[in-house]
């Protein structure tokens, strides 16, 4: 039964007159989902979270974190609250918060913050996202916008734009815009106050997250790629905001405080260890060998190629000429061939398929998302009778007889983990060590095992990018395998 126009319009006037008192402003919101109801979300978003992301392996670090959290928290607008403070097991820079007291922090971000104060500023502007109840007040715009969309096609026939399909949008990961961010940084500064830090710190972080952005898109140009920049916290501020300025420096005002020391060094010796990159499950990478624990092989990329291990698959990519590999897994079908998988991968039952002991390959035309079809080749090998490895790289036509030689070499180039290999494989760590006689980030990068753009990467991790100089710094972080 079609809904009428009266009945619609009742049930929206029913909806907007779900206000609650907001716990931050203290003036009445349109919130249409209760604080009960906002918990129950976050506990299930919650599951999802650690599910897609797993939990730091550290109870050291994720206590360390969830106190200085709960110092927070404890001075916050909604003090009452069951705050959960998690370290994520992820590479990227991020931040973010759930409905009902649930926030997160990624090792990624860990790796470049410089002091206790630091991560405070970042946890006080995630714990002002959940005072404020950005995620249920974004909810209910959106409901309310879906509703008068109904309205609209009620009356006129036309659709609307709106819908619910993504409730919470993509302001958990990503932010929640300009306006509502700029709340959570003032809610946050002011929490770093009422808890002893100075709010000013959060001018640190900025400049730290703006620095990685400045850095990427000057990668990206020179990849001929599109930049990957980071959206999270903080992500919509310029460097110079005089907004942001005027309300962290109003923090200072509430009272008279003298604030604590922002203790790097504390920081420092939390971090000492810090695992880099993805996470050792997801295999690792040294001198561009990609080595996998849990499968127990391991493939080699040619020494000057950058390689990006992505949670969902192995990407090597040649600087200059834009040669591309990319290496993931796939399910094989009962007792099937690898010249029939990739026959079947490639959707074409009459490809003329090579193989050479445990690998077969096929040339192919692909498309790039921006470009013309060119050549590439597709190849699989056997890990075990359920899975297999697979491997496709292109080329333009004006340097693929070189790439195909390095596709070969690579697929040559697998070979299987003993169990006495795979215990000794490690993951990079975060070291942080005296700069003693080193006279320039090019010496550290010698003794870095960073693989790609050393040099930009520890600037970046010791606040120096892009041209600060090492002698003005007493400790340096580096990235090693060294115990």
């Amino acid at each position: 039964m079609k809904p009428t126009f009266n009945s619609l319009v009742a049930a929206l006037l029913l909806i907007l007159g779900g206000c609650a008192v907001n716990p931050v402003t203290g003036q009445r919101d349109f919130v249409t989902v209760s604080e009960s109801e906002e918990i129950r979300q976050g506990q299930t978003y919650h599951q999802s979270i650690i599910a897609s992301y797993g939990i730091y392996d550290d109870p050291a670090l994720q206590a360390y974190i969830n106190g200085i959290g709960q110092q927070l928290a404890a001075s916050s607008h909604r003090a009452h609250l069951k705050y959960t403070f998690t370290l994520l097991d992820s590479p990227e820079i991020n931040a973010f918060a759930l409905p009902g007291g649930y926030v997160y922090i990624t090792r990624g971000i860990m790796a470049y913050l410089g002091s206790e104060a630091e991560l405070a500023g970042v946890l006080g502007h995630e714990i002002g996202h959940v005072t404020a109840r950005h995620s249920v007040r974004q909810q209910s715009g959106q409901l309310a916008s879906s509703l008068l969309n109904v309205l609209v096609m009620a009356t006129t026939g036309s659709e609307g734009l709106g819908n619910l399909s993504q409730q919470l949008g993509t302001g958990i990961i990503r932010g929640y815009g300009r306006d509502h961010e700029l709340e959570a940084d003032r809610l946050g500064a002011e929490y770093l106050h009422n808890s002893g830090f100075d709010p000013e710190v959060m001018l640190n972080v900025i400049k730290v997250l703006k620095d990685q952005e400045v850095y990427e898109q000057a990668l990206a140009k020179k990849q001929n790629r599109e930049p990957n920049i980071y959206h999270g916290v903080f992500s919509t501020h310029p460097e110079n905001d005089d907004r942001l300025q005027t309300v962290v420096r109003a923090a200072k005002q509430l009272s008279v405080k003298t604030y604590r020391d922002s203790n790097q060094q504390g920081y420092f010796n939390a971090v000492e260890g810090l695992a880099w990159g993805q996470s050792i499950h997801q295999g690792v990478v040294v001198d561009n060998r990609f080595m996998h624990p849990d499968l127990a092989i391991a493939i080699q990329f040619p020494r000057d190629w950058q390689v990006k291990n992505n949670p969902e698959f192995l990407q090597a990519q040649h600087p200059q000429n834009g040669t591309l590999v990319q290496l993931g897994t796939v399910k094989r079908n009962p007792d099937e061939s690898m010249a029939a998988l990739v026959r079947r991968l490639s959707k074409n039952s009459k490809l003329e398929v090579e193989e050479h002991a445990s690998v077969a390959s096929a040339l192919i035309q692909v498309k790039p998302t921006s470009g013309e079809f060119q050549p590439a080749r597709i190849s699989a090998i056997a890990i075990d009778k359920d899975r297999a490895l697979t491997l496709l790289g292109t080329s333009s036509d004006e340097h693929f007889a070189k790439a195909d030689r390095e596709f070969e070499a690579i697929n040559q180039s697998f070979t299987r983990l003993s169990k006495l290999q795979v215990k000794a494989i490690k993951p990079p760590r975060l070291r942080v060590i005296e700069r003693g006689n080193l006279r320039s980030f090019e010496q550290l990068a010698q003794r870095s095992s960073i693989e790609f753009d050393a040099v930009n990467i520890l600037r970046l991790l010791n606040r120096a990018y892009p041209d600060g100089k090492i002698e003005n710094l007493k400790q340096l972080k580096i990235i090693s395998f060294d115990p």
